[in-house]
């Protein structure tokens, strides 16, 4: 069975649209997946199912949750080769005061919007589009205040987008790869 991803959006922030992580394994197992697995509480779960398209696996869990928990969640998955090929494609090198992160999107934006985004580069945030993600870089050593965020990215693409981290990425990858 291909190894999963399921990246949540707005689950744990701010106190807002609390699910518990055990609640949310429970909920996944309940769908037939297995070896279900989470990482951190901001909604990020690995798990085993029947290979199948992950459109179809993300209106299906987002549809369980919004059953289950009430909450109207984007839900984006994708498999975990494919979160690891995002990963090796990250466009930036590692550097002092800047952090790096990936915001995935639920589809690919259109040529219009991508160059909305990728104009708003600036000295202190840098942005470049992928397949289905958007690579940023951001000055954390700045005083100016970064747009960068899930809600930006959103806005200007037009497109549910979910952004995490590169450390938070590398720990979800080895839980993906653990058993292997």
């Amino acid at each position: 069975m291909p190894k999963y991803i399921a990246l949540l959006r707005g689950i744990n922030v701010g106190g807002h649209r609390k699910v518990k992580m055990k609640a949310l394994r429970a909920l996944f197992g309940s769908m037939g997946f297995k070896n279900v697995a989470t990482y951190i509480q901001s909604g990020n779960v690995v798990f085993d199912a029947p290979k199948t398209e992950v459109n179809r696996l993300s209106n299906t869990i987002k549809q369980q949750i919004e059953d289950q928990f009430g909450y109207d969640v984007p839900v984006i998955v994708r498999t975990a080769a494919n979160l690891e090929k995002v990963l090796k494609n990250m466009p930036f090198e590692k550097q002092e005061g800047w952090k790096r992160y990936i915001t995935f999107l639920s589809e690919e934006p259109d040529e219009s919007h991508k160059q909305k985004l990728e104009a708003q580069s600036s000295n202190i945030e840098i942005f470049k589009l992928g397949n289905k993600v958007v690579y940023a870089q951001v000055d954390k050593q700045t005083s100016a205040k970064p747009k960068f965020s899930s809600n930006f990215i959103q806005q200007q693409l037009n497109i549910p987008a979910t952004n995490r981290n590169l450390r938070t990425i590398n720990k979800i990858l080895d839980l993906a790869f653990a058993d292997s």
